[in-house]
């Protein structure tokens, strides 16, 4: 018995260490990924902050009912209570 116990933890260390490999692999590509869309970017948190930062100024450009400006929000809640209100109505 003591012969699989050693050998289902030889697998469980073959498989982690797999893991690992493959996680770190993705980490790198991940990164390489970000420098290549954000080039003055020094590492993946100030990558992402230039990416949320682009994506803001294109829904404030654009009008954006999400991008918090508050213009849309109230007449698309309104819209969505009275589909919520058809629905139930419909289904009873």
């Amino acid at each position: 018995m003591s012969i699989w116990v050693v050998m289902s933890w030889v697998v469980v260390a073959i498989l982690t260490s797999v893991n690992i490999f493959i996680f770190l692999k993705l980490k790198k590509a991940s990164e390489q990924m970000m420098k290549m869309a954000f080039p003055g970017a020094k590492n993946l948190s100030d990558g992402i902050a230039q990416m949320q930062s682009q994506m803001q100024k294109m829904g404030q450009s654009r009008g954006n009912p999400f991008s918090g400006n508050g213009r849309n929000t109230d007449a698309q809640l309104r819209m969505a209570m009275d589909m919520l209100q058809k629905m139930q109505k419909g289904g009873r």
